[in-house]
């Protein structure tokens, strides 16, 4: 008898499409700070995909606050996208501590 196995899922945490205003700030290695008014498109128990203008790096931390919300979470950017690839202007960006900060709530 041949036993099935399950796939692995790529994923820790499902994904939900969103559009939520956000102020994202930060600092560049050369010092220089930046705020952009933007948006997240996606977010999970774990992070977001946020759109962008800045030239984010892999390993830089942010702050995002929503719009709606008086307090700001503190993420690590863990991939760009690619100039000329569907991810271009977006970035992903990881919770350094996991909270509801974007008011979506994931089962545990």
């Amino acid at each position: 008898m041949v036993k099935e196995e399950k796939p692995v899922p790529l994923r820790r945490s499902s994904r939900v499409n969103v559009r939520i205003p956000v102020w994202v700030s930060g600092t560049y290695p050369d010092g220089k700070k930046f705020t952009e008014n933007t948006f997240i498109v996606t977010i999970s128990k774990y992070g977001a995909r946020v759109k962008t203008e800045q030239p984010l790096k892999v390993g830089m931390q942010v702050k995002v606050e929503p719009h709606r919300r008086h307090q700001a979470g503190l993420f690590k950017v863990v991939w760009t996208g690619q100039p000329g690839t569907a991810r271009e202007g977006a970035a992903g960006i990881e919770y350094v501590q996991v909270s509801n900060l974007l008011g979506v709530a994931f089962p545990e």
